[in-house]
């Protein structure tokens, strides 16, 4: 009997914070930063979260997220580096910017843009965040007035984008267009992404994405500990193939570059790229999937959470 009361009030609840959820507008983020974020954790985990004393890894990252905002000079630092251009700077103030993939232009505008001046092959993508990039596979190919309805639609996202995720940084990021090198031309067609989860400066794994279908959208991810030992960290559904990916030849200056780029930050996921032997910087990543990772089972995310309160100073 009491468990089914129970049951009915955290029903009520959680229909109660998602219908909030889905009517209220993305600035209110601004006007209460942690309801936003409780709203967010709620809709998607069908509970409420715990800030103050986090159990698993998207209440941390969110936690962490809630307290760079609020930290003057970890929201500098947060805002820059999320930045896909400004955080070149950054990596190069580091040591590493022989990492750092080739980079053709940075633009205000798609009016800006020197086509002439751009390779056959290029990335195109916004300076903010997640998914927006277009590949040219071959420029003279590439409708021009399609691309522009392309990038205007990047544009009129970047307003409010984030806020309803309480990805603050996002919004406070000036939106510019970089082109830089397109990577397969180099080697595979499907890259293997090389993300390395960070806490306090130390690594805790290195997460893969590779197999990569674009026409299906599928993708099959793995974990390694920093000796290559694959670790049964991530769900089944997301990795279906179970064969063991090749050690990086690269492995020992990748564990290098993501412990010092990650020092300082208490939490941060390092994303690199092995072409052909060289390593290659993508991105730092503060909030993966919007602090909302369903790919990791629930023992892992308590175990990464752990690790955070273990290797804090």
């Amino acid at each position: 009997m009491m468990r089914n009361i129970n049951t009915y009030f955290h029903e009520k609840a959680m229909w109660v914070c998602r219908n909030i959820y889905y009517r209220v507008k993305p600035r209110f983020f601004y006007c209460s930063p942690k309801t936003m974020a409780a709203l967010w954790y709620a809709y998607r985990m069908d509970e409420l979260p715990h800030f103050k004393h986090p159990r698993e890894t998207n209440e941390l990252w969110m936690a962490i997220n809630l307290w760079a905002m609020k930290d003057p000079k970890a929201r500098a630092l947060r805002i820059r580096c999320a930045d896909k251009y400004a955080v070149r700077e950054y990596v190069t103030e580091k040591g590493f910017a022989d990492i750092l993939n080739e980079c053709y232009g940075v633009y205000n505008s798609f009016d800006e843009i020197d086509f002439d001046k751009l390779p056959n092959q290029f990335v195109l993508k916004l300076t903010t965040g997640s998914g927006l990039n277009y590949i040219c596979y071959n420029k003279s190919k590439l409708n021009k007035e399609e691309l522009r309805v392309i990038v205007d639609s990047w544009f009129a996202q970047t307003k409010d984008f984030g806020l309803k995720t309480a990805e603050w940084h996002y919004v406070e990021i000036k939106p510019r267009l970089i082109a830089e090198k397109y990577l397969s031309q180099l080697g595979e067609s499907s890259l293997v992404d090389y993300k390395v989860h960070c806490y306090n400066g130390q690594i805790r794994h290195i997460e893969t994405i590779s197999d990569r279908d674009f026409s299906t959208g599928y993708i099959n991810c793995d974990a390694y500990s920093t000796n290559w030992e694959r670790r049964e960290d991530i769900l089944p559904q997301y990795h279906k193939n179970r064969r063991m990916l090749p050690k990086p030849v690269c492995l020992e200056q990748m564990i290098r570059a993501a412990e010092f780029l990650s020092a300082g930050f208490k939490y941060v996921r390092v994303d690199f790229y092995e072409i052909e032997g060289k390593l290659l910087f993508g991105e730092l990543t503060f909030t993966p999937a919007g602090c909302i990772d369903f790919s990791y089972t629930l023992e892992a995310r308590k175990d990464m959470c752990q690790f955070y309160f273990a290797t804090k100073k």
